[in-house]
């Protein structure tokens, strides 16, 4: 009997590769994908300080809130945005042979890029509003500030 052709073959099932997706080829896009998941996520920083130093914001991020109002300092804020980034990078570049690395990146960058969209209306929605609404905006306690 004839061995059966390269279509035919399953997946290999117990690592997550595929023998035809090309783990070469998949392991380069999860790095390009992480590259973006770090620019993002340095915006996403970058946006966070300048928005919590100037107008101020509300900090969706329940742990962010937390350490920005226990802290005050940009440091704090900045060291846990990296650790938890860092961590994601690490995993999703130690999977990214397999299909479910490459999932998960894909998965982190399209959300990054959904934060990048909710910044952008965020930021027009502050430019909208007049002095009086911002004002009765900083005085609620879910307002925060960084000096």
């Amino acid at each position: 009997m004839n061995a059966p052709l390269a279509a035919e073959r399953p997946a290999n099932l117990t690592t997550g590769l595929s023998p035809f997706a090309g783990s070469g080829h998949r392991a380069r896009r999860v790095v390009l994908l992480i590259a973006g998941i770090m620019l993002l996520s340095l915006a996403d920083l970058v946006i966070t300080i300048t928005h919590l130093q100037s107008l101020g914001m509300v900090e969706a991020n329940p742990i962010a809130a937390y350490l920005i109002r226990t802290t005050g300092s940009p440091i704090v804020l900045t060291a846990y945005k990296t650790l938890t980034v860092a961590i994601c990078v690490a995993v999703l570049y130690r999977l990214r042979r397999h299909h479910l690395g490459e999932l998960g990146a894909w998965l982190s960058v399209l959300i990054l890029g959904g934060m990048c969209l909710v910044w952008h209306d965020y930021t027009e929605r502050l430019n909208e509003m007049d002095d009086f609404m911002l004002v009765k905006a900083s005085q609620s306690e879910n307002w925060l500030f960084l000096d």
